[in-house]
């Protein structure tokens, strides 16, 4: 590795985010084939509604077995706040100011730990239960019924949240993308978008 640069993340975590990623793409364009009458063409795409529903079922096996493997690399850090992730909050990462400078932040921010926990890990879960509940007991009404509210939330949850990950993971901050691809950042970057780690790694 060059002396320039420092590991971010492993190729397990982003294998693992690769796999998660595309499992829900699989998810969410099969799932607007099925919702909307005017998209069922999507279905085309997947060979016909039967294997897109099959693909469907399967692709949420594998997008809950990859949301349970991220608890190894992700759940840990995000449980620990301190008063620095307060201080991020409050001024909301600086994002909508010039001023504002938010105080240096570890391994992962504020925001990013936010995003795991609410959206990754409860959105996560909600649109994975929901599923197996329409999948595995489709005879119950209460279940049916229930199922499909909590899916459709959590859905419109990801809808709402990713497209903003990925403008966050790339054009808004530049050198962030290749953590996911790479898996290195450069001293500068560690040091200006996660200064607190840039220290536990002896970076000055």
């Amino acid at each position: 590795m060059k002396k320039d640069l420092v590991q971010k993340t492993t190729g397990f975590e982003r294998f693992n985010h690769l796999v998660l990623a595309a499992s829900f793409s699989i998810l969410f364009l099969t799932g607007l084939g099925f919702l909307y009458h005017t998209l069922s063409w999507i279905n085309t795409m997947f060979f016909g509604v039967h294997n897109a529903k099959v693909i469907h079922e399967w692709a949420g096996v594998v997008f809950s077995i990859s949301l349970i493997l991220t608890f190894g690399n992700y759940l840990g850090e995000s449980l620990r706040f301190s008063r620095e992730d307060s201080a991020w909050i409050s001024s909301l990462g600086g994002y909508f100011s010039r001023t504002a400078e938010p105080p240096p932040q570890g391994k992962l921010n504020a925001g990013q730990k936010i995003f795991y926990l609410l959206i990754v890990v409860g959105g996560g879960l909600a649109i994975s239960l929901s599923g197996y509940m329409l999948w595995l007991f489709p005879s119950s009404r209460g279940n049916i019924l229930f199922g499909h509210f909590l899916h459709n939330i959590a859905v419109l949850l990801f809808a709402v949240t990713v497209p903003l990950h990925i403008y966050l993971g790339t054009a808004a901050n530049p050198g962030t993308f290749r953590v996911m691809t790479r898996g290195t950042v450069t001293r500068a970057w560690a040091k200006k978008h996660h200064g607190k780690w840039a220290r536990d790694l002896g970076i000055d």
